[in-house]
């Protein structure tokens, strides 16, 4: 097939074989184990997808940001999905853990190689001390 339906098939198999489970794997679980486990959430569904679609000859990339779930004005957590540079076409995204191609609810906040790339929010602590993070996010039209 093409490019494109190489990599929609590509997509596919990911969310036929890797179920999604909160809390199955955390944020440095090698693509490779999730893939093992047959499990994972959002960003092992965007790292094997951006494993496959480079060993397939497809520069890829991690994409971190916000989805717009069900109407939901107040959103809960942040969202990983994957895209891969399709020649006539440019960058495309794939949201492997929904199943989807990316669209309009979606909020792009960084690219990268991987989660440690483009996470959301990252930073250094020195010293003893306790953290505490509120994150509220709103994603509307």
């Amino acid at each position: 097939g093409t490019d494109i339906e190489r990599l929609h098939r590509l997509m596919a198999l990911i969310v036929e074989r890797v179920a999604y489970t909160p809390g199955a794997t955390s944020v440095t679980t090698p693509a490779e184990e999730a893939l093992a486990l047959k499990t994972g959430v959002c960003q092992d569904h965007s790292h094997i997808f951006v494993a496959a679609a480079r060993a397939m000859g497809f520069p890829a990339r991690y994409v971190s940001g916000y989805l717009m779930m069900d109407a939901a004005i107040e959103q809960a957590a942040s969202h990983a999905w994957a895209e891969a540079h399709v020649q006539g076409l440019g960058w495309v995204a794939f949201d492997a853990a929904n199943g989807i191609s990316p669209d309009e609810r979606y909020v792009r906040v960084a690219t990268g190689r991987d989660y440690r790339d483009a996470s959301p929010v990252s930073g250094i602590r020195l010293g003893q001390a306790e953290e505490q993070l509120a994150v509220t996010v709103t994603v509307e039209q």
